[in-house]
């Protein structure tokens, strides 16, 4: 098992009981689609009463009191076994996966303890977290702003204390958008580096399940239990060469946004730190004309698959008949193409297909040709705001620009070409949440996250 914290925190009931108080407290920001109490207290009795380990390994080994367990989040399009997983959508209310998804059992095997599945944008397109049907997430720094999305209930009840550590999926910036506005730590994996089995889809070829935690070490750590990776690849003492985007990333901020960026930039101007300017238009151009083709390629055919191996008893039209918001509904019927042989879906599709490999390729070359261990930007050009008010466009530098394309801005582009990002909270006194965005090589995973601990410091120093 590993353990959560070394030091010990109390029995889990005690802990869990906390939690479920905080959860009570903090109701107003509408974290929770089902907030599992019941199951919650049960499994804490029974890790009390076992010491956190499996029935195997009790036998083998003196009883012994052990620290409590992480309490964990999940969104609520991953699977948990006897919890209704609704993707945030009417069709799904009713539907009760019989298992866990593996990204939660594993978790659950090294002690965690789930206590609910959270709200999210609906069939998570969207990056707000306003959901029509189960009702919007308010940031956990001001109720009265937006979570961000689409795993916004999991980064509002994490950054809120209500649990240690909570589960999102990503396709274009779901875990590290909603992370950034509530100022908390997230990691988007390489697409296929964490299991999807068990998630319901939304884009195969782009959606990952990944963590979000209150500090870095626990990320870290989650990211070994599900990955079994351990150990920090980086040398502490090799000089980071890091990449400044010089087109669109950290251009057109908003004030505050701009302001920790500029603060952070100085701070990791320093003699351990190489900052080596970089041309990413062409990513961004890239991600324009293949993003949203592979969404509206794969999501019919992937959620037809997902009803039937789960026998949902639904068909992908019944569900969208459904839809609570119409933006969402009408977007995924109008685009939904079937995408067999001779279909025009089909053409589309594997045109985006064969223009993510030359995207792939062309963060690699850029990654290579500058000898860089990251690229850095704001993680989201804006700050969270007003609930309800600003779900189809938002003020910025004095134009209007439509919301969902400026929150995934400066996530997209990495997200949809499969690279692993993790979000840091900046350091910031007047303003919400602003967080700083690292990408990484595809599969570099773990090196990012060496990489993540040293700028954290660097940001952070007085």
């Amino acid at each position: 098992m590993v353990n959560p914290d070394p030091t010990g925190r109390g029995r889990a009931q005690e802990t869990v009981e906390a939690a479920l108080d905080r959860a009570a407290a903090t109701e107003h920001l509408n974290a929770f689609i089902t907030l599992d109490t019941e199951g919650a207290l049960a499994a804490a009795a029974r890790h009390d009463a076992d010491g956190g380990r499996g029935a195997e390994q009790q036998g083998q080994e003196e009883k012994q009191e052990e620290p409590a367990p992480w309490r964990l989040v999940i969104k609520d399009n991953i699977h948990v076994a006897g919890l209704p997983n609704t993707a945030g959508t009417p069709a799904l209310a009713e539907f009760v996966p019989a298992t866990d998804a593996p990204v939660v059992r594993a978790l659950r095997a090294a002690g965690a303890i789930v206590l609910g599945k959270t709200n999210m944008h609906e069939l998570a397109l969207g990056a707000t977290s306003c959901n029509h049907a189960f009702g919007a997430v308010g940031n956990a720094t001001d109720p009265a702003l937006f979570a961000g999305g689409s795993s916004g209930g999991t980064a509002a009840a994490v950054a809120a204390g209500v649990a240690d550590a909570g589960l999102g999926t990503d396709t274009g910036g779901s875990i590290t958008i909603p992370a950034a506005l509530n100022g908390i730590y997230g990691l988007r994996p390489s697409a296929g580096r964490y299991p999807s089995a068990g998630v319901t889809p939304l884009s195969p070829t782009r959606d990952t399940p990944g963590p979000m935690a209150n500090t870095l070490d626990l990320l870290l750590t989650l990211d070994t239990v599900v990955t079994g990776a351990t150990g920090s690849p980086q040398d502490p003492g090799r000089r980071l060469r890091l990449g400044l985007p010089r087109h669109v990333f950290t251009e057109d901020l908003e004030g505050p946004v701009r302001a920790a960026w500029q603060d952070a930039v100085d701070r990791l101007t320093t003699e351990r730190t190489t900052w080596v300017p970089v041309d990413t238009a062409h990513l961004v151009e890239h991600d324009s004309r293949i993003g949203f083709p592979l969404v509206f390629g794969e999501f019919a055919d992937a959620l037809g698959r997902y009803l039937d191996e789960h026998r949902a008893g639904l068909t992908p039209a019944e569900v969208l008949d459904a839809v609570s918001d119409p933006v969402i509904g009408d977007m995924l019927k109008a685009t939904a193409l079937p995408t067999g042989p001779g279909y025009p879906g089909d053409a589309a599709l594997q045109g985006a297909l064969a223009r993510r490999r030359v995207m792939q390729a062309a963060y690699e070359d850029l990654f290579t040709a500058n000898g860089l261990d990251a690229i850095l930007s704001p993680t989201v050009p804006v700050c969270a705001r007003p609930l309800h008010r600003f779900e189809d466009s938002l003020p910025l530098n004095g134009q209007d620009v439509p919301t969902f394309f400026t929150l995934i801005r400066n996530t997209s582009p990495a997200a949809v070409a499969g690279l692993p990002s993790v979000t840091v909270p900046l350091p910031v006194t007047a303003s919400p949440p602003v967080g700083l965005q690292l990408i990484g090589r595809r599969w570099a995973d773990r090196e990012l996250l060496s990489v993540a601990v040293r700028v954290d410091a660097l940001v952070r120093r007085g």
